[in-house]
């Protein structure tokens, strides 16, 4: 799969650019806001198989002093026909491995 990053990573503008095969498909994300210690924001464009812009965030609540809950999610909305299709498909099976993957991946980096 090629990656590469434009502006300055971890930074608001940077943007994280994808194209693999049909399965990862290609698209980019940029940071849109950072709260530090608690949210980043960003706008995940999907450019193939299908065209799609969400909005991305990732939410740090302290739990305690050495603990933290992390949330992952996004949200966005599908044109014709898309969303007639999207009826039909589950999104937990299509993306919900890669946010527990990446979330543990997070995890092990933090420890």
């Amino acid at each position: 799969m090629e990656k590469k990053i434009t502006g300055t990573d971890g930074e608001v503008g940077a943007v994280s650019y994808w194209n693999g095969n049909k399965e990862v498909g290609e698209g980019e994300q940029e940071i849109t806001k950072i709260i530090p210690e608690e949210r980043i924001e960003s706008e995940l464009r999907f450019l193939k198989p299908f065209a799609s812009t969400s909005d991305a965030y990732l939410q740090i609540d302290e739990v305690d002093v050495t603990n933290s809950k992390v949330t992952w999610g996004f949200s966005g909305k599908n044109k014709f026909p898309m969303s007639i299709m999207m009826l039909f498909m589950s999104m937990d099976k299509m993306v919900g491995k890669d946010f527990e993957s990446g979330l543990s991946d997070l995890k092990s980096k933090l420890q």
